[in-house]
């Protein structure tokens, strides 16, 4: 797979994702840490798809 691919998946789970209190505060924690670990401009897209992409495969 290309992370062309990858990224357009994540991005499609992170638009059907179901609005439970466990898959806001995983979302919450990825973009927190990735936002500290990288600067905000790159953390915020990166955790918002990270935290879709584990909460899709989680399921």
């Amino acid at each position: 797979m290309k992370v062309k691919d990858i990224l357009k998946k994540s991005f499609d789970d992170l638009l059907e994702l179901e609005l439970t209190s466990y898959n806001i505060a995983v979302v919450l924690i990825a973009v927190i840490v990735l936002s500290t670990i990288f600067t905000p401009l790159l953390g915020i897209p990166v955790g918002l798809l990270g935290g879709a992409y584990y909460l899709k495969s989680y399921k």
